[in-house]
C-alpha cells in the first residue's frame, strides 16, 4: 500500500532518467551582502564546467515504483552509485538510501518539471543562511 500511495504523489512527468544540467544558487532579497559574497563557490564553478565539458556526468533515475538510482562519473569513472527510495508530497522530495552518508536527493524541492526539463532547490545550509542550491537536469536521451 506504501508503494502505491507514493506513487500517487508523484506527477507524472517526474520518473525517468535525468542528467544534471547546471547548478546554481538562489539568494532572497534579504540575504545580506556579507552573505552573497561567499557565493563564488570553487567547486559549484568546476564542477557546471566539468558537466559543460562532458567531464562530468551526474544522473539520477526516478522509477514509477518510488525507487531511485543516482550516479557520479567524473573524467569516465563511476565515483558513486547509490540506490534508494523517494516519495513527493507538496512538491517536497523526500528519499532515503542506504548508504553510509545517506540519499544525495533526500529533502529537496521539486521547482518544476516539464517533459524535458526538472528543477530541485535545497536550502545550502547553516554556511549560507537564506541561499538555495537549485540543480536543473535534462530528461537524459540514454
Amino acid at each position: 500500500m506504501t508503494a502505491s500511495v507514493a506513487w500517487a504523489q508523484v506527477p507524472a512527468l517526474l520518473p525517468g532518467r535525468w542528467e544534471v544540467y547546471e547548478v546554481g544558487f538562489l539568494a532572497s532579497a534579504f540575504v545580506p551582502d556579507s552573505v552573497r559574497e561567499r557565493l563564488d563557490d570553487p567547486q559549484v564553478a568546476d564542477l557546471n564546467v566539468a558537466i559543460q565539458r562532458g567531464e562530468a556526468q551526474l544522473l539520477v533515475e526516478f522509477r514509477p515504483d518510488g525507487t531511485y538510482e543516482f550516479t557520479i562519473d567524473r573524467a569516465g569513472e563511476r565515483v558513486r552509485t547509490e540506490t534508494g527510495t523517494y516519495t513527493l508530497k507538496n512538491s517536497e522530495l523526500s528519499a532515503y538510501s542506504a548508504e553510509p552518508d545517506g540519499s544525495s536527493i533526500h529533502n529537496q524541492h521539486l521547482v518544476k518539471v516539464t517533459k524535458r526539463t526538472l528543477v530541485l532547490a535545497f536550502p545550502v545550509g547553516e554556511r549560507l543562511p537564506g541561499i538555495m542550491e537549485e540543480v536543473e537536469y535534462r530528461r537524459s536521451k540514454y
